[in-house]
C-alpha cells in the first residue's frame, strides 16, 4: 500500500504519479475484431509456391505472427507483421494463408483485422502436432527434413510453438478458426480423422476455446486430374465432419498443380484454396461471399476475383420438352485466368413456363423463352449470358402442347412474346428469322 500525504502542489501530485506507473501492470486490451486463425499442416500449408508480381500487395489488416525467427525479411519471433510471403517461415512460400487472409480483410467492415498464426513443416507427418506423440516420432526419424524443420524453427515441438504464439495472439484478439491442410505423409491412414480430432481437442482445453467458436477447416490435397499423388487421401478428409462435427472440408477441386512435382499446388492453386478456405469461414459467419461496399480492391486481388466471362455447358439455344428437365451448370474465367464452377452462386430468371430448382430447369409447358443467368463476383461485379429455351417440335413442325396449331408463336430476341414480327431477330414457330 501506498501512503500520500495531503497534496500541496500539482508538482507533488505529477512526482507521485510518475514513481508509481511502472509498478502498474498495463496490457493491451482484447479487440472482439481482430480475427485469429491458426494455420498447421505440411508443406502445402507451408506455401510451396515462389510469390509471383501479382502477389505483392497485401492490406496492412492482415497480419501475421513470426512463430520462428525470419532473417529475410527480417522478423522477431513473437512479433505482429503485414502478411507478406513468406508467412509460415523463411524456407516457405505462397501458400493457402496468403490469400485466405486477403480475402477475409477484402470482405469484413474496415474496423476488423485478420492475423494468422502459422506452424508447418514440409513432409511432417500429422503426429509431429500430437503433444503425446511428437518426441517419439522425431526420436525415430532425427534426419528427416520435416525433423530438422522442427528443430531448427519450432525448437523440436511444433504443436507447443502454436499453442505458445496462439496464448499471444488471444492477448490482442479472438481465436476464430483454425486451418490444417496435410495428409501426403499419412496418405490414406484411415486412422487420420481421428488423429486430427485429438489435436484439435488438444488445442481447444489448451487455449480454453469452445468447438463451437472455432471450427476447422481442412483442405483436400492435389486431385488425380491435376496430377496429384495423394489424390487418395481426400476419401479420408472426406470423413471429417462426421468425426469432427465442427469441421468443413475444403475442395481442391480445379486447383492446378505446379506441374514439377505430385503433391504440390501451382501459385495460382494456393491462391484459389486460400479464398476457398476465407469463403466457408465468411459462410459460417453469414457474410456474403463479397468485398465489403467500403473496401477498394487493390489492382492484384481485382485480377483474381473479377470475372471476365461466364459459360454454361449447355448450348445457347437449348430444346425443353414439355415435362423435362435440364440441369445447367456454369463457369467463370477470371482476369487471371482461373476457372470456378459458380454453379451454386448463380441467378436464374426465367420465363413463367419454366420452374428453377437449384440449377435445374423444368419445362412446365412447351414454350419459347429466353433464360438470364447471372452471377455477381467477389468484387461486385455482375456478369450475365442468356439462354434461349426452344419447345420439342412435332413431326409435322407445329409445337406441341397447348400453343394453338393455326397462330404462328413469335418472339422478339429478348424472349418477350409479341403478336406481330418486328424489325431484327425474330423466333417464328422455333425458328430464327431476321427481319430488315
Amino acid at each position: 500500500m501506498y501512503a500520500f500525504k495531503a497534496l500541496t502542489s500539482k508538482e507533488t501530485f505529477l512526482s507521485i504519479l510518475i514513481s508509481i506507473l511502472p509498478l502498474i501492470n498495463i496490457q493491451a486490451e482484447v479487440d472482439p475484431n481482430y480475427y485469429i486463425y491458426l494455420c498447421f499442416g505440411q508443406s502445402n500449408m507451408e506455401g510451396n509456391a515462389k510469390a509471383e508480381s501479382i502477389d505483392a500487395q497485401v492490406d496492412s489488416r492482415f497480419k501475421m505472427l513470426a512463430t520462428c525467427k525470419f532473417d529475410s525479411p527480417a522478423r522477431v519471433l513473437g512479433k505482429w507483421y503485414t502478411a507478406k510471403v513468406p508467412i509460415v517461415n523463411p524456407i516457405g512460400g505462397l501458400g493457402p494463408s496468403d490469400y485466405f487472409g486477403r480475402t477475409m480483410v477484402a470482405a469484413l467492415p474496415k474496423d476488423h483485422k485478420v492475423g494468422v498464426v502459422a506452424v508447418a513443416m514440409g513432409g511432417s507427418p500429422i503426429e509431429m502436432f500430437d503433444k503425446d506423440k511428437f518426441q517419439q516420432k522425431l526420436d525415430d526419424n532425427p534426419n528427416e527434413w520435416w525433423a530438422t524443420i522442427a528443430k531448427q524453427h519450432y525448437g523440436g515441438n511444433p504443436y507447443q510453438r502454436l499453442i505458445d504464439m496462439a496464448k499471444k495472439a488471444q492477448e490482442v484478439g479472438v481465436i476464430k478458426g483454425i486451418l490444417l491442410h496435410q495428409g501426403c505423409s499419412n496418405n490414406g491412414d484411415p486412422n487420420w480423422p481421428n488423429m486430427v480430432k485429438k489435436i484439435y481437442n488438444d488445442m481447444l482445453t489448451d487455449l480454453g476455446l469452445n468447438a463451437e467458436d472455432v471450427p476447422l477447416f481442412v483442405g483436400e490435397t492435389l486431385r488425380q486430374d491435376q496430377g496429384g499423388a495423394c489424390y487418395g487421401h481426400n476419401t479420408v478428409v472426406a470423413r471429417m465432419p462426421k468425426v469432427v462435427l465442427t469441421s468443413h472440408v475444403i475442395s481442391s477441386e480445379g486447383c492446378p498443380g505446379n506441374n514439377t512435382d505430385p503433391w504440390h499446388f501451382s501459385a495460382m492453386g494456393y491462391r484459389m484454396m486460400g479464398y476457398r478456405y476465407a469463403y466457408e469461414a465468411l459462410k459460417l459467419m453469414n457474410q456474403p461471399l463479397r468485398a465489403d461496399e467500403e473496401y477498394t480492391l487493390p489492382n492484384n486481388l481485382k485480377q483474381v476475383f473479377t470475372v471476365k466471362e461466364l459459360t454454361a455447358d449447355v448450348d445457347s439455344e437449348l430444346t425443353l420438352k414439355k415435362g423435362r428437365t435440364k440441369n445447367i451448370n456454369v463457369t467463370a474465367t477470371f482476369l487471371d485466368g482461373h476457372q470456378e464452377n459458380v454453379t451454386d452462386s448463380i441467378h436464374f430468371e426465367v420465363p413463367d413456363f419454366i420452374t428453377v430448382t437449384g440449377n435445374k430447369l423444368k419445362a412446365v409447358e412447351a414454350e419459347y423463352g429466353v433464360v438470364t443467368i447471372t452471377y455477381t463476383d467477389f468484387a461486385r461485379n455482375t456478369s450475365q449470358l442468356t439462354i434461349t429455351i426452344n419447345p420439342q417440335l412435332s413431326s409435322i413442325g407445329t409445337p406441341t402442347a397447348s400453343v394453338h396449331p393455326q397462330m404462328p408463336v413469335i418472339f422478339n430476341a429478348s424472349g418477350q412474346r409479341i403478336n406481330q414480327p418486328q424489325r431484327g431477330l425474330n423466333i417464328i414457330n422455333g425458328k430464327k428469322v431476321m427481319i430488315k
